[in-house]
């Protein structure tokens, strides 16, 4: 009987550790397929792309090297030459006389294109400038007489004083008339008939000049 229980218990162990290791695979397997079989597999689908060539190849070609043989038209030229047939009336037979055609003449026409016509610039006229003319005193003939204020080397003072006494109302002129620098110009007012018209014009001739002057002879020349 023990050896029986024995066997019994050897058994059942046996198929105890069968269904043990069955599991412990069973697992293994699972843990390994089990997240193929949750996510589903995955396949991965390759694009096959057509090479498209950018420029179509042309396959080369080689011309034999073959020399060009000129024809000469000449003789085919000289066979589509009409003949004209001209008959001689003594002699019976015809005679064949070649004619040559004329050439026909090119006449070329050289168009020149019409240039339009420059205008020419209007060119004003230089306005030249008018110089007024210096009003001479009025010089009596004989008997005269003129108040001489100076003589002076500066040509500048000289017209200054000239510009002061006319602007003041009173008949100023020089000697020379036109002053010079480094030269004498003498300073006159006048002239007049009237001595005493120059004796009652001398105060107001000082008070604007600062100068009396003298009462002399007119003389025009006078140097």
């Amino acid at each position: 009987m023990d050896t029986k229980d024995k066997e019994q218990d050897n058994k059942s162990s046996g198929h105890f550790q069968n269904r043990l290791v069955g599991v412990i695979v069973f697992v293994a397997l699972g843990v390994i397929f089990l997240p193929d079989v949750l996510d589903g597999k995955k396949v991965q689908q390759e694009e096959q792309f057509s090479e498209i060539p950018l420029r179509p190849q042309v396959a080369e070609m080689t011309l034999p090297d073959e020399a060009i043989q000129a024809v000469d038209l000449s003789d085919k030229e000289q066979a589509f030459q009409p003949e004209e047939q001209v008959a001689t009336s003594d002699s019976g037979k015809w005679e064949v006389v070649e004619t040559e055609p004329k050439p026909q003449q090119t006449v070329t026409t050289n168009v020149k294109p019409q240039s339009k016509p420059k205008s020419k610039p209007k060119v004003k006229p230089a306005v030249k400038p008018t110089n007024k003319p210096v009003v001479e005193p009025v010089v009596p003939t004989s008997s005269a007489y003129t108040l001489q204020l100076g003589s002076f080397n500066n040509a500048a003072n000289v017209k200054g004083l000239i510009s002061k006494l006319r602007a003041g109302g009173f008949n100023a002129y020089t000697l020379p008339t036109n002053p010079v620098d480094g030269k004498l110009t003498k300073v006159f007012v006048g002239p007049e008939f009237s001595k005493s018209k120059l004796q009652s014009l001398q105060p107001g001739i000082e008070k604007l000049t600062k100068l009396k002057g003298r009462i002399v002879a007119y003389r025009p020349t006078a140097s």
